[in-house]
């Protein structure tokens, strides 16, 4: 039973993300959350008193979960690139205005907004401190494309920039032009993709409209649900379903996206 609880956690917690549109977060993150839900389903499993309820109550957090999770990584990402549009859109300003590149990025990263993404704020206040102690800035811009992967082209740029005696601002812009075009481009798909992710979320509560026309038609498909056996059986066994089903579903849609 316990090995039983344990799988199905893991398996909650560690659903695929939609591949190459969200970062998925760190490893040590799910291994730390993995004890916690496993703890979660042990709790339900001595509330509720049935090992098949705990389960699928623990499938279900797991999968509510891991969409609660996607959608914030989706809100950070899209805020992320955001602000770093216009902080690019700030440094073009400035290098057209004649300002060297340490001035431009010392003025650009003042005028960030203060709901600017802690990792982009880091980052730039890392830069900030280098180019004060006369150090060059592009690698640290270079070293955080994992962490903050809109502003890593702009540390080549301006690396190449510095070897070679390129102009800077027609390239910074280009920069902003193409995270804007992305950004452009997200909107318009997630506006397409709308109908197919309620269709999702629609055949997914299907099966609770299943046992509300039961119940309404004299039958008792809770209680044969809850109460172990064959009904306990087919509780998980559907829940695992619809919880695959709905994953899947944003696995899809996740793909199509940009």
């Amino acid at each position: 039973m316990t090995v039983l609880l344990l799988t199905a956690a893991h398996l909650a917690l560690t659903a695929p993300a939609p591949a190459g549109r969200l970062r998925p977060g760190p490893p040590t993150k799910l291994r730390a959350l993995l004890p916690l839900a496993a703890g979660a389903g042990l709790a339900a499993f001595l509330v509720l008193g049935r090992l098949s309820v705990a389960v699928a109550a623990l499938l279900i957090a797991g999968t509510a979960g891991w969409a609660v999770r996607g959608m914030r990584t989706r809100r950070r990402t899209l805020r992320r690139e955001t602000v770093a549009a216009s902080f690019l859109g700030h440094l073009c300003g400035e290098l057209q205005a004649g300002s060297a590149m340490p001035d431009a990025v010392e003025h650009a990263a003042a005028n960030l907004p203060e709901d600017t993404p802690p990792e982009l704020a880091r980052t730039l206040r890392r830069v900030c401190g280098h180019l004060r102690r006369g150090a060059s800035g592009a690698r640290i811009l270079t070293e955080s494309s994992g962490e903050v992967p809109e502003l890593a082209g702009l540390g080549t740029l301006w690396s190449l920039a510095d070897r070679h005696g390129l102009p800077l601002a027609p390239l910074v812009g280009q920069a902003q032009t193409r995270i804007d075009t992305r950004l452009r481009h997200r909107t318009a798909t997630s506006a397409t993709l709308q109908g197919p992710q309620a269709t999702a979320v629609i055949l997914t509560l299907l099966p609770f409209a299943g046992i509300a026309m039961g119940t309404a038609m004299g039958a008792d498909p809770v209680g044969f649900l809850l109460g172990g056996g064959l009904g306990g059986i087919l509780l998980v066994a559907g829940t695992a379903l619809a919880a695959a089903g709905f994953v899947w579903s944003r696995h899809i849609i996740g793909r199509a996206a940009p």
